[in-house]
């Protein structure tokens, strides 16, 4: 399990909302249930699967074309 720290949440939060998704595109996009999408954006979960915050990570990273 990987503790999520404010930043990494916050930056979630930012791109999400930069590119105006839903939790369920979001889910879609990054292959996480978008159940637990949502508890990780309010603040409801504090740690998260290694794979999970992998596949979040990666999206984050991602350039924007």
């Amino acid at each position: 399990m990987k503790i999520l720290s404010t930043a990494f949440v916050d930056a979630l939060t930012i791109k999400q909302a930069r590119k105006r998704l839903t939790f369920k595109q979001l889910s879609s996009i990054t292959g996480v249930n978008y159940v637990t999408i949502s508890k990780i954006i309010n603040k409801r979960s504090v740690t998260a699967q290694e794979r999970t915050f992998d596949k979040l990570n990666d999206w984050l990273l991602t350039e924007d074309k």
